[in-house]
């Protein structure tokens, strides 16, 4: 979906850029939010078409949850492009909660990880009697589509909140990409494409914030090998990877992204339920297991794993809250008739 700028709050569509003919609106590969969710990625973009050819530089959120910086840049051309980037070394405003987590790797499935990285201690993310491991990304995710409530991994941030980055020529976006589609694909259940994107924002050395400037070294991409296939969900170096070795020794150094994969929130009105013949289901959240066939719940900045009697637990309390809510909503709109019904003198029969 596209808005016209009147439209805050919905979820736009998954690459989005100014064409320089809508002035003044906000555009973003991937934004959400009605500007009151906490955490939720903004773009602010000045320009009504009369100050062409000015550079102006305003920062997304607000002073509690602002991730990145947006530039807007202009020069009688291309009014109203907006670019976000990082800056190397800063911290972020905002901290690992619900809807936030840091990951100073870029191992998304379990299998991206080498077994010297894995300790013996618990599976949760909380950290157990093996000592500080590194954990994938899969677990976070899953946590996060779990929940219902959604959330950003930042890949380039490390637990402090101090941006960092990763040096990634377009091969390896390419199987950063992959290997979120292969590992959210074998997820139970799968988890649509439409639910989460993958953004690469770059990240810049300067400490300028009133000009910061965007030109990097443009790499040749040979459009014949971005077709092929790259080696997901194993610990080893894939070809994208020595390409950049080989590219790096030659002094062609690739731009620095932080990598932001948007887990969307569950929304209850865009589901499909195919089960028409048996009794109706309420509109839950499913639980998704990973592809290590483990169930995460987050839980504020961490996420433990559910054992069947944990599930079954919170299945049962996710049903009662639902139909409390009816209930309610029932008796309001009881209460409402009655009193329509004495304002009018109309008896009613009550079984």
């Amino acid at each position: 979906m596209e808005g016209d700028g009147k439209d805050e709050g919905v979820t736009r569509s998954r690459y989005m850029e100014g064409d320089g003919k809508d002035k003044g609106v906000t555009r973003s590969r991937y934004m959400e939010g009605d500007g009151k969710d906490d955490g939720v990625t903004r773009v602010c973009v000045e320009g009504d078409g009369k100050d062409e050819g000015v550079t102006r530089v305003c920062v997304e959120g607000d002073n509690k949850d602002m991730t990145s910086r947006v530039c807007v840049e202009g020069d009688g051309k291309d009014e109203g492009m907006t670019r976000r980037y990082y800056v190397e070394g800063e911290v972020v405003r905002v901290e690992e909660d619900q809807t936030h987590e840091f990951k100073g790797h870029r191992n998304i499935s379990i299998h991206d990880i080498h077994n010297i990285c894995l300790g013996g201690g618990g599976g949760g993310g909380g950290g157990g009697s093996g000592g500080r491991t590194r954990t994938s990304a899969s677990n976070t995710l899953g946590a996060m589509l779990n929940s219902g409530q959604g959330g950003t991994i930042y890949l380039g941030v490390n637990d402090n909140g101090v941006v960092r980055g990763f040096p990634l020529t377009r091969y390896q976006q390419d199987h950063i990409e992959a290997s979120v589609e292969w590992t959210l694909g074998r997820f139970s259940p799968p988890v649509p494409d439409s639910h989460y994107c993958v953004t690469f924002v770059p990240v810049l050395n300067s400490k300028s914030n009133t000009n910061p400037s965007f030109n990097t070294t443009q790499q040749m991409v040979n459009i014949g090998r971005r077709g092929r296939p790259h080696h997901v969900a194993q610990p080893n170096y894939c070809w994208c990877d020595h390409d950049a070795d080989a590219q790096s020794s030659l002094g062609r150094m690739p731009a620095v992204y932080v990598v932001e994969i948007h887990i969307r929130p569950w929304d209850p009105h865009q589901q499909v339920f195919s089960n028409t013949k048996g009794p109706a289901t309420p509109p839950l959240p499913p639980l998704h297991l990973t592809e290590a066939n483990i169930c995460y719940m987050r839980q504020t900045c961490r996420q433990p794993a559910l054992c069947l009697d944990d599930v079954r637990r919170l299945l049962v309390h996710r049903v009662n809250e639902h139909y409390k809510l009816k209930l309610a909503a029932l008796q309001c709109q009881a209460e409402g008739l009655r009193v329509l019904a004495r304002t009018h003198n109309i008896q009613m029969k009550v079984p």
